[in-house]
Protein backbone atom coordinates (compact mmCIF):
# COMPACT_ATOMS: atom_id res chain seq x y z
CA UNK A 1 0.00 0.00 0.00
CA UNK A 2 1.48 3.46 -0.96
CA UNK A 3 2.09 6.37 1.38
CA UNK A 4 1.16 8.97 -1.10
CA UNK A 5 -1.84 11.32 -0.75
CA UNK A 6 -4.11 10.59 -3.34
CA UNK A 7 -4.47 13.54 -5.78
CA UNK A 8 -7.11 16.55 -5.69
CA UNK A 9 -9.03 15.12 -8.25
CA UNK A 10 -9.93 11.68 -7.03
CA UNK A 11 -10.50 13.50 -3.63
CA UNK A 12 -12.81 15.43 -5.32
CA UNK A 13 -14.88 12.52 -7.47
CA UNK A 14 -15.06 10.97 -3.22
CA UNK A 15 -16.28 14.00 -1.97
CA UNK A 16 -18.27 15.79 -3.89
CA UNK A 17 -19.82 12.45 -5.69
CA UNK A 18 -20.67 11.68 -2.00
CA UNK A 19 -22.67 15.06 -1.39
CA UNK A 20 -23.82 15.82 -4.97
CA UNK A 21 -21.50 19.26 -5.02
CA UNK A 22 -20.42 21.34 -8.02
CA UNK A 23 -16.56 21.57 -6.84
CA UNK A 24 -14.56 23.80 -8.79
CA UNK A 25 -11.07 24.44 -6.77
CA UNK A 26 -9.12 27.52 -7.38
CA UNK A 27 -5.61 27.18 -6.52
CA UNK A 28 -3.46 29.57 -4.76
CA UNK A 29 0.70 29.30 -3.61
CA UNK A 30 0.88 29.00 0.27
CA UNK A 31 3.51 31.59 -0.15
CA UNK A 32 1.92 34.09 -1.81
CA UNK A 33 -1.23 33.98 0.48
CA UNK A 34 0.89 34.06 4.16
CA UNK A 35 2.91 36.83 2.14
CA UNK A 36 -0.79 38.79 1.81
CA UNK A 37 -2.31 37.46 5.24
CA UNK A 38 -5.14 36.21 3.05
CA UNK A 39 -6.50 33.86 0.58
CA UNK A 40 -9.81 33.59 -1.77
CA UNK A 41 -11.57 31.68 1.06
CA UNK A 42 -10.62 33.93 4.31
CA UNK A 43 -8.81 30.47 5.37
CA UNK A 44 -5.78 32.00 6.87
CA UNK A 45 -7.30 35.17 8.68
CA UNK A 46 -10.21 32.18 10.07
CA UNK A 47 -7.07 30.17 11.51
CA UNK A 48 -5.44 33.01 12.84
CA UNK A 49 -8.74 33.97 15.03
CA UNK A 50 -8.44 30.00 15.93
CA UNK A 51 -4.88 30.66 17.34
CA UNK A 52 -3.64 28.64 14.40
CA UNK A 53 -0.95 30.62 12.56
CA UNK A 54 -0.52 29.48 8.68
CA UNK A 55 3.15 28.90 7.64
CA UNK A 56 3.72 25.90 6.26
CA UNK A 57 1.27 23.16 4.32
CA UNK A 58 0.79 21.25 7.70
CA UNK A 59 0.03 24.16 9.96
CA UNK A 60 -3.42 24.18 7.61
CA UNK A 61 -4.33 20.41 8.70
CA UNK A 62 -3.90 21.47 12.33
CA UNK A 63 -7.83 22.70 12.14
CA UNK A 64 -8.74 18.91 11.68
CA UNK A 65 -7.57 18.28 15.67
CA UNK A 66 -9.98 20.56 16.29
CA UNK A 67 -13.44 18.49 17.20
CA UNK A 68 -15.54 21.13 17.87
CA UNK A 69 -14.97 22.62 14.24
CA UNK A 70 -17.32 22.10 11.89
CA UNK A 71 -16.95 24.32 9.29
CA UNK A 72 -13.36 23.87 8.11
CA UNK A 73 -11.77 20.68 6.77
CA UNK A 74 -8.36 19.90 4.92
CA UNK A 75 -7.04 17.35 3.29
CA UNK A 76 -3.10 16.57 2.01
CA UNK A 77 -3.11 15.88 -1.51
CA UNK A 78 -0.57 15.14 -4.35
CA UNK A 79 -0.78 18.76 -5.14
CA UNK A 80 -0.50 20.20 -1.72
CA UNK A 81 -3.52 20.49 1.01
CA UNK A 82 -7.03 20.87 0.25
CA UNK A 83 -9.29 23.10 2.64
CA UNK A 84 -13.36 22.75 2.35
CA UNK A 85 -15.99 25.21 3.33
CA UNK A 86 -19.20 22.78 5.17
CA UNK A 87 -21.38 25.51 4.59
CA UNK A 88 -20.57 26.73 1.59
CA UNK A 89 -19.39 23.38 0.07
CA UNK A 90 -16.50 25.78 -1.67
CA UNK A 91 -12.90 24.42 -1.48
CA UNK A 92 -9.53 26.20 -2.05
CA UNK A 93 -6.20 24.31 -2.65
CA UNK A 94 -2.89 25.29 -1.46
CA UNK A 95 0.24 24.75 -3.26
CA UNK A 96 3.47 24.39 -2.14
Amino acid sequence: MSDAPETLAALLRRYCDQHDEPCQVPRVRLSDAVQRGDDPLHILPYFATLGLPVRALNDLLRINDDETEEEVRSFRVAEGVAVTVASDGLWLLFEP
